[in-house]
């Protein structure tokens, strides 16, 4: 816990007045450590999960004092006049201020409920309608998996042969279940192969991919179920949309930047 602690310290993840701590400024070796210094550290604990309280503020001042402890020791070797010492704390600065910025300007430009309505609905339209209940036996070669296919026309149990053949070690004792997808789930060869077939059909013959050769079987289609709610998928939406937008205004400002 405490060096979790010493982690969110040292990255200087600031979250302004996310709890009431009752801190007092301690000394070590003689060096104040203040209450503003252990509230940023509290409010950024607070912030990121921690249950606050008299425990997380001892957590804190005990954080705060290796932090005390080791500076001290790397002033003593003068190791803050060391050049490289220097340059590495100078481009802390710098990205620190730059994620300042990055911050400051998406809660100026904050994303629309409707926006994210939008690309909620552009998500569930690529998902597509339909959900595929779906098998498969990864093999090697073309001809391993046309004997494969040859077999199962002749009554052949599939789950036999995926347990017994399949390179798939995910899904091989499960008969080669894949559970049910979506095509997008998949490369382009896969989800279109067993998006065209019929129900209870196995391909009539060997889908190739990168991985090898698939013998595919349609157990079953289904009106899509599992696609999230809008709700669900509002916050990972949010952040997508606002990198989005951030990486779009400052990419302008670095193309039409003068560099000389």
């Amino acid at each position: 816990m405490e060096k979790k602690l010493l982690v969110l310290g040292m990255a200087a993840m600031m979250a302004a007045g996310a709890a009431n701590a009752e801190l007092q400024a301690f000394k070590v070796n003689g060096e104040t450590v203040s209450v503003a210094q252990q509230k940023a550290l509290y409010d950024s604990a607070v912030a990121q999960g921690q249950p606050a309280g008299a425990e997380l503020e001892r957590q804190v001042k005990n954080v705060l004092t290796q932090q005390t402890v080791l500076l001290q020791e790397a002033k003593k070797a003068k190791l803050d006049r060391n050049s490289d010492v220097k340059q590495a704390i100078e481009a802390a600065r710098n990205q620190v201020l730059i994620n300042a910025v990055l911050r400051d300007w998406a809660k100026k430009n904050p994303i629309k409920d409707e926006d994210v309505r939008k690309a909620y609905e552009a998500e569930k339209a690529a998902y597509g309608p339909t959900e595929y209940q779906v098998r498969h036996i990864l093999v090697k070669t073309e001809d391993q998996a046309k004997n494969i296919i040859s077999r199962l026309n002749k009554g052949a149990d599939f789950d036999k042969l995926a347990k017994e053949f399949s390179e798939d070690r995910g899904n091989k004792d499960r008969g080669g279940q894949l559970g049910w997808v979506v095509p997008r789930s998949f490369v382009p060869t896969f989800g279109n192969a067993f998006a065209g077939m019929k129900e209870g059909t196995v391909s009539k013959e060997p889908v190739r991919t990168q991985f090898g050769f698939h013998v595919v079987k349609l157990d079953a289609k289904r009106p899509a179920q599992l696609f999230p709610t809008f709700e669900a998928q509002k916050p990972a939406l949010v952040n997508a949309l606002t990198n989005q937008r951030v990486n779009q205004h400052f990419g302008e400002l670095v193309k039409n930047a003068k560099v000389q």
